[in-house]
């Protein structure tokens, strides 16, 4: 992939922005707990969704850092967009931090290569941050559908998500995004991909609480709100999958990652944005956009693995046999662009 003209969502200048000095932290977002059980589950909906508020966002929106479109990135800029979310998931994402991999490998994983576009590679570590890794570079980087012979990049996902890069060009924050896509089909990933079926077998549990969570959620936007059905339908739903930074760009001007894809989307002719919220920053980056929340899923509601002090062989597990340790859950937002 050659290096291209690297397109910037917004002007340069940020007319309007904060400086630096001036930067307005974003406010706490409180979340229930596990015991709040009267507030799991689907919120209270307004009677209509209120528009995106970027004037109320700009406080948060700093002066020192632009967003560039993943797809005008390099391959080396892309896999270290990669690396920088998938290290912070693993450090600062409630499950993906709490939850313990199978002890060791599937049999014959390690030896094995896994050819693409970005080239040919080993599994590497076996730990939460390379599993996050091939996580991206399986289903955002490439596309999960296409045959293990000839694997695609997955344009449309590249189209859509943003990254903060720095003077050097080094990727220091990233946000994946895709279109949300329907609840009730799966998708026809390819047969007998050991390193997709690894780390699906694997994160299958926290699929699974996301999955339900977004089948409740999507149904009753769509039941409620006629013109997000339509929407839905036809594919202006963006689905803001994963944003982290590194420790080279400071949290107060992360919501940048955040504010630039509303932007993006809204660019490419999106009507909504979507996410399911397991950091409170998250949530607290779709308020400060004007978002709504929509379904809240408890991280201790019911144990979802086995709990265990250890890794054991051949099972996801936790210390405390729930998804994380923190006593809240993720809750998922819509935010309306137009």
């Amino acid at each position: 992939m050659a290096q291209r003209a690297t397109s910037v969502i917004g002007s340069p200048e940020h007319p309007g922005r904060a400086s630096s000095n001036e930067l307005r932290p974003l406010p706490y977002s409180a979340y229930p707990g596990a015991g709040d059980a009267d507030r799991h589950g689907l919120q209270p909906l307004p009677a209509s969704l209120p528009a995106a508020d970027f004037a109320r966002a700009r406080p948060h929106r700093g002066s020192r850092y632009s967003t560039v479109v993943a797809a005008d990135l390099t391959q080396d800029q892309l896999l270290q967009m990669a690396r920088v979310v998938a290290a912070s998931f693993a450090r600062r994402e409630p499950q993906a931090r709490h939850l313990q991999p199978p002890k060791n490998p599937p049999a014959g994983l390690m030896e094995t290569l896994h050819t693409d576009p970005f080239g040919t590679d080993p599994f590497g570590s076996w730990d939460a941050e390379t599993h996050l890794y091939w996580i991206i570079r399986l289903f955002a980087l490439t596309d999960p559908t296409s045959p293990r012979d000839a694997i695609e990049i997955n344009e449309e996902v590249l189209a859509q998500s943003v990254a903060v890069v720095d003077g050097e060009g080094r990727v220091i924050g990233g946000a994946f995004n895709e279109t949300m896509p329907p609840f009730d089909v799966e998708p026809p990933f390819r047969q007998d991909d050991p390193f997709l079926d690894t780390v699906v077998a694997v994160w299958e549990p926290v699929y699974a609480a996301l999955g339900a969570q977004d089948a409740e959620a999507l149904t009753a936007l769509s039941e409620r709100y006629p013109a997000f059905r339509e929407a839905y339908g036809g594919g202006r739903v963006g689905h803001h999958l994963l944003v982290a930074r590194s420790d080279d760009l400071p949290t107060e001007d992360a919501f940048e990652l955040v504010a630039a894809s509303a932007e993006r989307y809204l660019a490419l002719g999106y009507s909504y944005m979507v996410t399911e919220a397991t950091n409170q920053w998250t949530g607290a980056a779709f308020e400060a956009l004007g978002g709504v929340r929509v379904h809240f899923a408890p991280f201790q509601a019911r144990q979802a693995v086995r709990k265990s002090g250890e890794p054991l062989e051949g099972i996801t597990t936790s210390p405390n046999g729930f998804l994380s340790d923190k006593d809240s859950g993720g809750m998922f937002y819509v935010v309306r662009l137009s």
